[in-house]
């Protein structure tokens, strides 16, 4: 996905090559059966522009089924150091999914609706051990314990790797706000972790475009998580040079993206 940002701009491009993608895990079966690593490393690679297209719209539509078994693979994978976030954020769109077709089903609150809030709460306490072993990492890193080439490949895995483990934890708080009909509230720790997205995306700069690009999403997310305007201005002008750097689309349509993100992710787009 970063590749075809940097071809074409378009995000409905993108977004094409990603049903594309879903379409061939689809009709090969997601059980990860083959003995090659050459294979199984590609399969883990389409994995990931699946997952945040399924996060982001209803256009991917898999079963719970073949997401359970989809979720297994990418949580049994040892292409992951660092990810640990990535089989977390995975199972959101399932979440997502499930949880608008209770809501739909039951008007008032259900047994069913009891288990996905208590689904929700468990990713959420997952996500936190991930985001506090992630900062561990960050804050006890030493460029001198790699070699000078790697240092500063190492430096920004470690920077956002921690901002989408803690991207992850706020949209968990959107879900879980939308479960207990909260949606007008955002939790300090969402906001706490907007911020410290922001100052990492800071830190980040440095490694634009390619090493960083990731925190784009990150920021976009943050946005969700902020309980301020001034905060959300930063996190915007800092969205801006991302997107000049990254040749993304236009800062302009970052209102209207991530207001509809977070009705999707608070569950209000019923």
């Amino acid at each position: 996905m970063p590749i075809q940002l940097f071809i074409d701009p378009r995000r409905d491009h993108a977004i094409s090559h990603t049903r594309g993608a879903a379409q061939i895990m689809r009709a090969r079966g997601f059980f990860n059966t083959s003995t090659d690593d050459f294979e199984r490393s590609l399969l883990m690679t389409l994995r990931g522009p699946v997952v945040f297209e399924a996060l982001l719209t209803d256009k991917i539509q898999f079963s719970s089924r073949d997401w359970k078994i989809f979720n297994a693979e990418i949580h049994g994978s040892k292409y992951l150091p660092g990810g640990e976030w990535y089989y977390i954020i995975a199972a959101i769109p399932d979440l997502i999914q499930r949880s608008k077709a209770a809501m739909i089903l039951y008007d008032l609150p259900s047994l069913n609706l009891l288990s996905l809030e208590l689904e929700t709460r468990s990713l959420l306490d997952e996500c936190k051990a991930i985001i506090t072993t992630q900062r561990e990492r960050l804050e006890t890193y030493q460029p001198s314990s790699h070699a000078p080439e790697m240092a500063g490949h190492m430096h920004a895995h470690y920077l956002r790797s921690l901002g989408m483990a803690m991207a992850t934890g706020i949209i968990l708080n959107c879900v879980l706000s939308g479960l207990e009909g909260t949606t007008d509230w955002i939790p300090q720790e969402s906001s706490s972790w907007s911020e410290e997205i922001t100052r990492l995306s800071h830190l980040a700069t440095k490694y634009l475009p390619l090493g960083s690009m990731a925190m784009i999403l990150c920021l976009r997310i943050a946005w969700m998580g902020a309980v301020d305007l001034g905060a959300r201005r930063e996190i915007e002008d800092l969205l801006l040079d991302y997107d000049q750097a990254c040749l993304g689309s236009p800062v302009e349509s970052l209102c209207g993206d991530m207001t509809r993100a977070m009705r999707r992710f608070t569950l209000q787009d019923l």
